[in-house]
């Protein structure tokens, strides 16, 4: 209040000392008083207020009268014309401060409207920006720290809080939380807090969505994955549980009559394909650990010469039609390393070569050192991958043919199961096309465990 009658004194004051300088080269009341009427525009412009607009009008009536009427000096006027002229000022004076102080209020609200608007602004753009509910917290204790000037806190669900300030944080499907406020907030600022908790509803309730649309399509991969497991897995049984029926019913039926070759071939097909099966279940058995995290790796330094040894001997029955050319390193390759599950790795990606290349094909198994790892590579000069499978290789399932048919074309476990065994072993595995045609599956290992 005192610096807005100190403004008053000074407007008040110079339109005086200028009515007084003008007067002296001859200039009348009437121009005077158009003087002390840009005064009071003057104080109701810095004052921002119709009282001392008014206040002004009246003071610069009684200035006017005691300095600029006859009698001089005195509150009295005789002069008619004077009084008109004085009522006409007082009145425009009155009006003209009061239009103006409206005025500058209405600019100053149209100013903080248009502040307010651009803040609402910034805060519905910046939870576009905001990633999980983490995110989406964050960015709102920042904003209400920015926007407001204060801090607080968010709390989700129907906590009660007392004796502090807080505004529900609203959404579609009903109350999300809630915005504590560690201070009082300016009245003023309300409006901005509450677009910030209505941003904060719509943005976690996007989050929510967003979260149980993500569980759907976990369930139904998950239902999926497992319809096709199991029609696989009937599938992949079928064929070699058929072959194990009619031999063994051969050999029951009609041993006296087969002669010992011909008893041999049966036996040796019973046991190609019970070989068969129990790759089978290990691929299952082994992805299962895997999905369920429940791989556990047993190192120990091993030379690779050894495991690769161990795999073509479980695999030497699938090179009767086909050739294998097998290339190791002079010098000996020693890593740490589960030899069982990297020898496993081996056997999957020899049985992937032989099973879907022709018969007569040529696989070559390749093992060498790259810096500081070792690197085993199993080419073929079949086919090669298809286009349309090749961003899925390493995917549980990937076959090349979605549809079921007669075969051992396998579940489309073996590489995903490769990956997993390498990946766990802090190595890395990739497919290439081989020259001038075929497939190239390469694994590396370290020679030296990171972990030590």
């Amino acid at each position: 209040m005192m610096k807005n009658l100190l403004k008053m004194i000074f407007v008040m004051a110079m339109a005086t000392g200028i009515s007084l300088i003008v007067e002296l080269f001859g200039v009348g009341s009437q121009s005077i008083v158009m003087m002390f009427l840009l005064g009071v525009l003057f104080t109701a412009v810095l004052t921002r207020s119709r009282g001392w607009a008014v206040s002004s009008a009246v003071l610069a009536t009684l200035v006017f009268i005691l300095l600029f009427t006859e009698p001089r000096y005195t509150l009295h006027v005789y002069n008619g014309a004077d009084l008109i002229l004085l009522g006409f000022f007082l009145v425009t004076a009155i009006v003209a401060g009061t239009i103006t102080s409206r005025l500058q209020t209405q600019m100053e609200l149209a100013s903080s409207n248009e502040k307010t608007a651009q803040t609402m602004y910034k805060i519905a753009l910046g939870f576009l920006s905001a990633s999980g509910t983490n995110s989406v917290i964050k960015i709102g204790k920042d904003m209400l720290h920015n926007y407001v000037g204060i801090d607080g806190d968010i709390i989700l669900g129907e906590k009660p809080i007392e004796g502090k300030t807080e505004y529900p944080i609203m959404s579609a499907s009903g109350l999300q939380g809630k915005l504590v406020l560690n201070e009082q907030s300016e009245d003023q600022k309300v409006l901005v807090i509450q677009a910030l908790c209505t941003q904060l509803g719509i943005a976690l309730e996007r989050e929510k969505l967003v979260k149980e649309r993500e569980e759907i399509r976990m369930a139904m991969e998950k239902e999926r994955q497992r319809s096709m497991l199991l029609r696989s897995i009937a599938h992949d049984l079928r064929s070699p549980l058929t072959a194990l029926s009619g031999s063994g019913s051969l050999l029951s039926d009609n041993y006296d009559k087969l002669t010992d070759e011909e008893r041999k071939d049966l036996a040796c097909n019973v046991s190609e394909e019970t070989v068969w099966l129990i790759d089978l279940v290990e691929n299952i058995l082994g992805m299962t650990r895997i999905t369920e995290d429940h791989l556990v790796l047993k190192k120990q330094d091993e030379v690779i010469d050894d495991i690769v040894g161990e795999a073509i001997k479980h695999t030497e029955r699938l090179f009767k039609e086909n050739k294998l050319n097998v290339r190791l390193p002079d010098e000996i390759l020693t890593a740490p390393m589960d030899g069982k599950l990297i020898a496993q790795v081996i056997i999957n990606l020899l049985e992937n070569a032989v099973c879907h290349t022709k018969r007569g094909t040529l696989v070559e198994l390749s093992v060498y050192a790259d810096n500081g790892r070792i690197a085993v590579s199993v080419s073929d000069n079949g086919d090669g991958v298809p286009d349309k499978i090749r961003s899925k290789l390493f995917e549980k399932f990937a076959t090349q043919n979605e549809d079921i048919v007669d075969g051992r074309m396998g579940l489309g476990l073996g590489l995903a199961i490769c990956k997993a065994i390498v990946e766990a072993h802090g190595g890395s595995i990739r497919y290439a096309d081989n020259k001038p045609h075929g497939a190239v599956f390469t694994f590396m290992i370290p020679m030296e465990d990171s972990h030590e």
